[in-house]
């Protein structure tokens, strides 16, 4: 029979080896837990790379649009001078001509939203700076598609607005494009609003452009500070 000093040694050993279990598997969790904090970082730190260069083709994206756009307001805005000041035609208007008539295609179709894409796949709990995550969000989840739909629009209007009048009232050559009849072009109110219809709506999408890449260019800086933040840890 055991004496009662040799129950509460049993029982003080049993509650000793119970507790060196319980805190092995506490010990065990901590690291566990460690280990898949460390393998999120990696996750994130990829990411914010990957972000990092979608919105940056999308900056240059943007920035070589803005200067096509405004490139052709240029012209536009010369040839409403010269028509409304009743000037006459010379060989260098050919080239305005040309550029105010172009089509300039949907620069926007090819935003990336691949490193957004990524982001969704993998959670947006994933970013630890949540400051840096609602902007990610909101650029491309309402400015860059608001840019989207304003172009798709403009580039619908132009294309039905003005295609067929220039097709029979131009002639293409490798200068710029010539007016069959300058007398009547010059004259023409409905061509005079053409240029004009042209010119707001580009005017449009150019306002919408400089007003996103300031924000761009916010979200690449705390992306670059982030991503340097996690490699110095």
């Amino acid at each position: 029979m055991i004496d009662s000093d040799d129950g509460k040694k049993y029982l003080m050993y049993a509650l000793g080896e119970i507790a060196l279990v319980v805190v092995g598997i506490l010990i065990a969790l901590q690291i566990n837990n460690w280990n898949e904090w460390r393998k999120d970082r990696v996750i994130e730190t990829d990411l914010l790379i990957e972000l990092h260069a979608s919105v940056e083709n999308n900056k240059n994206i943007l920035e070589r649009g803005l200067r096509s756009w405004q490139t052709t307001t240029q012209a536009i805005e010369i040839l409403e001078i010269a028509l409304n000041d009743n000037l006459p035609f010379e060989d260098s208007l050919a080239h305005h001509f040309r550029e105010a008539h172009r089509k300039r295609g949907n620069n926007l179709q090819g935003l990336d939203f691949s490193g957004y894409k990524a982001l969704e796949n993998k959670g947006y709990d994933i970013l630890t700076n949540k400051d840096l995550r609602r902007s990610i969000v909101s650029l491309f989840e309402t400015n860059l598609p608001m840019l989207s739909t304003t172009n798709d629009q403009i580039d619908f209007d132009n294309s039905g607005f003005h295609s067929e009048y220039i097709i029979r009232n131009f002639i293409s050559k490798n200068e710029g494009e010539y007016p069959i009849n300058y007398e009547k072009i010059r004259n023409d109110q409905f061509y005079i609003s053409i240029l004009k219809k042209l010119n707001s709506n580009l005017s449009r999408k150019i306002g919408r452009v400089k007003r996103t890449l300031p924000r761009m260019e916010e979200v690449l800086k705390s992306l670059e500070e982030e991503i340097k933040r996690h490699k110095t840890n």
